[in-house]
């Protein structure tokens, strides 16, 4: 659930917000972020808030959304994921919006003493773990041309191992997940995905979901699971 929203890169917004996620959570907490550097140093805010109150957190730096929820959620833990979509944003899973809120409004932080400050864990290998074990049970040759459009964001990343794993060949539009240009609107993936015959299409949206288009039908998956349980199935 989407937790923050500001057009304008506000560090000291980020740091308050940390401090209300880690007052809330007690414990660890998996962070993430997108490819532009505005969510790297917004990220870096945030985690400075959250382990002041005395939390930790497990930092997996650059992951597409939807990989971090299906990791977070095998682990277990909540998750706090910052990313630029038209200004900068942090999405939240296994935490209470609303008692975030609250606490926020309030000032009602855990102040830690500085013997208690919060650790940081260190995960960069996060995304190759997940694909590794995502791809030990998904193999198939669906000798398919499928259209992708990244969005701008990380899940440019789940290529080539995932058009290799699926046996597809893949075409990527709006590839530039460092770039803070909006990515080319909807409509002209599904002209160009109708137009240039691709058997589907998928498209990966900034906020965690991925859409498969294909037939004209256009289906929604919050999960790589999901995702691919549902391409073995229907191909």
């Amino acid at each position: 659930m989407e937790l923050y929203h500001s057009e304008k890169f506000k560090p000291e917004e980020l740091a308050l917000l940390g401090r209300a996620v880690g007052t809330v959570a007690h414990g660890t907490t998996i962070v993430g972020r997108d490819g532009r550097a505005l969510s790297r140093y917004g990220k870096r805010a945030m985690v400075v808030g959250i382990v002041s109150t005395g939390s930790t957190i497990m930092d997996v730096r650059l992951i597409p959304l939807i990989a971090l929820k299906d990791f977070a959620h095998k682990k277990g833990l909540p998750l706090a994921y910052v990313y630029y979509y038209n200004g900068v944003r942090v999405e939240v899973s296994g935490l209470d919006v609303e008692e975030i809120e609250t606490i926020l409004q309030t000032r009602s932080f855990i102040e830690a003493h500085p013997s208690d400050i919060g650790a940081t864990v260190y995960y960069p290998n996060a995304l190759d773990d997940f694909m590794n074990e995502l791809l030990k049970k998904y193999h198939m040759n669906l000798e398919m041309k499928v259209l992708v459009d990244a969005m701008n964001t990380p899940a440019v990343l789940f290529f080539p191992r995932l058009s290799e794993a699926l046996g597809i060949d893949v075409e990527i539009m709006n590839d530039m997940m460092t770039s803070y240009l909006p990515p080319k609107p909807k409509e002209v993936f599904l002209h160009k995905l109708k137009k240039e015959g691709y058997d589907f299409g998928l498209r990966f949206r900034p906020d965690g979901y991925v859409e498969l288009h294909i037939g004209g039908e256009e289906l929604e998956f919050g999960s790589m699971w999901a995702l691919m349980d549902h391409i073995k199935k229907a191909f």
